[in-house]
């Protein structure tokens, strides 16, 4: 509904502008519209046609107003995709939504810069060699920069064009290229169509959909076989203000659903709680208590219990980073907060923990925040947590029988790491035969957030090829096969315990032995593309022999 009302209030100014606005907000909405949930994912294939027409026809010397196309193009395609960000639930901290708008003002700025560079090699290459080279590195530079998106702190990849595939059988390839291999296949078909190439883009997209269905085939539940695991997934549908004024009776709610389907007969292996699901230091003293009674009950029960929880480490001395925060009561001693999960057994207390080590930006760390230690008092708001540690490792949480049998090793990742394929890829490579997500999407209920975020995680399904149980507060919580369909899923805004089967997998993809090679090649080859403009301008008599022998082979052809 967002998405079309959004365009409603474009409608009345688009008859007085320009060719070429009206082409960029044309791919605005193309590429909006394509971003899932949405069903119509194959208009990604045409999505950056319009953009790439409108900067075709543009003087490229003039500056400003490609800068300008630009923006209004990535300003429409965030704000019809990302809109629910801002955030306008009742409770809603100020901070938060002030980020919102300027993650809304600020990531058309990221999302430019493939085209900012091309358009910097046309200008300075000039002429014929400027246009052809400049189109024929579209590929390259929209998935390079796509690439780069994701590498710091401060990164947010969350509209990565290879998303777009998703519901479709183009998007089964991405165990072997990933998600960056989807978005350069993307491209290369925008690019084949601006040059009015359909025989080849059309070609390729057949075969592409043929590789697909072929490969999806390989993993339907029908054809596997081997040992499963009983999980069952807890959705408390719990107000992410209030969870944090009255801790235990979520802990108590989340344990009395739990109960009501093992009174009912369930014998669950496993059983997943969302992320910070215990929102406060268990472990530790004053709540040594709670964690004995959390024990008790886990024995009792005769299950594996996956959770969130917040976890506090206490550094060694000399060993704590420049982040780290001082003790109250002796400014000798450094700890840190860390969002975390862990895995109890019965019988056997906590046989895993892992800490979180993808943090939203701003929300939840403050980006470079080893170097910026003084500016991180200056982003605190409402709940208190947007100083979480960063965690340092990536292992597989194990899941333990009663009789001391391992049953699967759950790869958990929590919240926002799921949007960064590279952590899935570790925690498969360091042995996890099952995926978890464990998320906290309550902040954005009823909107696009939680289903987008859903929807990502079947990327990482398909890209590791193994099974995903996908927990969250409020929703979307469900079970992701290996090639990426939904088997088990529970409404939105329910509370209730979600009961299914996941068969841990040993497979290890192509895309998980090589990892993302292509995307960084792909952004060195535009780099170096730049430096050659910049050193072809100072010597502007060999820019004009280059250009002469292209377009006199060009002729000859």
């Amino acid at each position: 509904m967002w998405r079309w009302g959004f365009l409603i209030l474009l409608m009345p100014s688009i008859p007085a502008l320009p060719n070429t606005l009206l082409l960029c907000l044309l791919s605005g909405v193309l590429l909006g519209a394509a971003f899932p949930p949405s069903p119509f994912g194959l208009l990604a294939l045409v999505g950056y046609v319009p953009l790439l027409m409108a900067l075709d026809q543009m003087e490229v010397h003039r500056r400003r107003s490609v800068v300008a196309h630009l923006y209004v193009t990535f300003f429409v395609y965030h704000g019809i995709t990302n809109w629910w960000v801002l955030s306008w639930q009742e409770q809603t901290d100020p901070y938060l939504m002030a980020s919102g708008a300027a993650l809304w003002l600020g990531h058309p700025f990221f999302l430019m810069l493939p085209f900012l560079a091309l358009s910097s090699i046309r200008r300075r290459l000039g002429g014929r060699l400027g246009r052809n080279v400049s189109i024929w590195l579209t590929p390259l530079s929209i998935t390079g920069f796509e690439w780069l998106h994701g590498q710091t702190d401060a990164s947010y990849p969350w509209l990565t064009s290879g998303y777009m595939l998703i519901d479709t059988p183009l998007a089964q390839i991405a165990d072997y290229a990933g998600v960056y291999g989807l978005t350069f296949l993307i491209a290369v078909v925008n690019t084949l169509l601006v040059q009015r190439r359909y025989i080849p883009a059309v070609v390729m997209v057949v075969v592409w959909a043929l590789l697909g269905f072929v490969n999806q085939q390989q993993y339907q539940p029908s054809k596997r076989g081997g040992s499963t695991i009983q999980a069952a997934l807890v959705q408390p549908n719990e107000n992410p203000w209030d969870k944090w004024s009255d801790p235990r009776r979520q802990v108590a709610q989340q344990q009395h659903l739990v109960d009501s389907i093992r009174w009912q007969g369930a014998r669950p292996d496993l059983v997943v709680w969302a992320e910070t699901a215990i929102p406060y230091t268990i472990r530790e003293a004053p709540y040594l208590d709670d964690f004995q009674h959390l024990r008790s009950w886990v024995d009792t029960s005769r299950i594996a219990l996956l959770t969130g929880f917040a976890d506090r480490v206490v550094y060694p001395a000399g060993q704590a980073p420049p982040s780290a925060r001082v003790w109250p009561d002796d400014p000798t001693v450094r700890y840190d907060h860390f969002n975390a999960a862990m895995s109890m057994q019965a019988g056997g207390g906590v046989v895993g923990v892992h800490h979180k080590s993808m943090l939203t930006p701003f929300a939840e760390r403050l980006p470079f925040a080893d170097q910026l230690t003084f500016a991180m008092s200056w982003i605190e708001w409402g709940v208190g947590i947007s100083a979480w540690g960063k965690g340092t490792t990536r292992l597989p949480l194990p899941i333990i029988t009663p009789l001391g049998d391992t049953v699967g090793r759950v790869g958990t990742i929590i919240c926002i790491e799921s949007i960064y394929p590279e952590v899935a890829r570790d925690m498969v490579a360091s042995g996890a035969d099952v995926l978890a997500v464990i998320t906290n999407d309550a902040w954005y209920n009823g909107t696009w957030g939680p289903a987008q975020h859903f929807c990502i995680a079947r990327m990482r399904a398909i890209e590791q090829r193994r099974d995903v149980l996908r927990c969250a507060m409020s929703g979307e919580t469900g079970i992701i096969r290996a090639d990426g369909s939904t088997a088990y899923a529970m409404p939105a805004l329910t509370r209730g315990v979600l009961q299914g089967t996941v068969q841990p997998m040993t497979v290890i993809t192509l895309y998980n032995q090589l990892g993302d090679i292509l995307p960084p090649v792909a952004l060195v080859v535009v780099l170096l593309a730049l430096v050659l403009g910049l050193v072809a301008a100072r010597f502007p008599n060999v820019v004009r022999n280059m250009q002469i022998r292209h377009d006199t082979s060009f002729l000859s052809e």
